[in-house]
């Protein structure tokens, strides 16, 4: 419900200011109330409803190859994910895809949306965000890390470098990171309805940056992925 102390209505003299100052949106005219309820707040809730259940669906992408892998190390507690690159997951390779997702992205144009009343029951409907939305997201998160867990693992353990050396754990686990990165990416081109040069811009740097990340920290000696890069390209 949409009431005066939430939108203020321009109008002239202290009265009118004053309701601008106490409202959390101000707009000059009531002709802007359609574009703003039936424009901007559609979008805004299927925005905001996809961001919610997306930020769970990839943390729980990130975190369940480790608990799997829990299960056939026997519970060993053995981390899988290089330190540096699993504490900036949400900080720099996942986080301006979703960003910009979250901000710009519009399902149809504001003509449509005016002229076809019919998409605005999407909210009515709760057809965004309800709790078989929310843990739609959470099984997608849970199978596709095992998915990913079980194929990075099986095929490193099966393939030997031109050295004749299979993969170790490190291995493994950072070819499992990097393609969690890349799923939870593309993820996110698969849902905009708004393709844009920033779209794809955002998705594919952010996982080139991830990729990025790995190959200098491979070079380190002292880190525990030195000299995976080349194993798992």
């Amino acid at each position: 419900m949409i009431t005066s102390a939430h939108i203020g209505i321009g109008i002239s003299g202290l009265e009118g200011q004053a309701a601008a100052r106490a409202a959390d949106y101000a707009i000059g005219q009531f002709k802007f109330l359609k574009t703003l309820l039936f424009f901007h707040g559609r979008e805004c809730y299927r925005r905001n409803s996809y961001t919610v259940g997306y930020m769970f669906y990839k943390n729980v992408l990130l975190v369940f190859p480790i608990f799997f892998y829990g299960i056939f190390s026997l519970y060993s507690g053995q981390p899988i994910y290089e330190s540096y690159l699993y504490q900036t997951f949400n900080l720099f390779y996942t986080s301006w895809p979703i960003l910009y997702f979250g901000l710009f992205d519009y399902e149809h144009s504001r003509e449509d949306f005016l002229r076809k009343p019919v998409l605005y029951k999407v909210g009515i409907q709760n057809k965004h965000f309800s709790s078989f939305v929310f843990w739609r997201w959470v099984v997608y998160g849970i199978w596709q890390g095992y998915l990913l867990m079980y194929i990075c693992f099986t095929s490193l353990n099966r393939n030997a470098d031109s050295r004749g050396n299979y993969g170790s754990f490190d291995t493994e686990g950072t070819f499992a990171f990097l393609m969690v990165v890349l799923v939870a990416n593309v993820k996110i081109l698969m849902s905009t309805h708004l393709y844009t040069f920033w779209a794809f811009f955002f998705s594919i740097g952010s996982t080139a940056l991830a990729l990025l990340a790995w190959f200098l920290l491979n070079l380190l000696p002292s880190n525990q992925i030195f000299g995976t890069f080349s194993h798992v390209w």
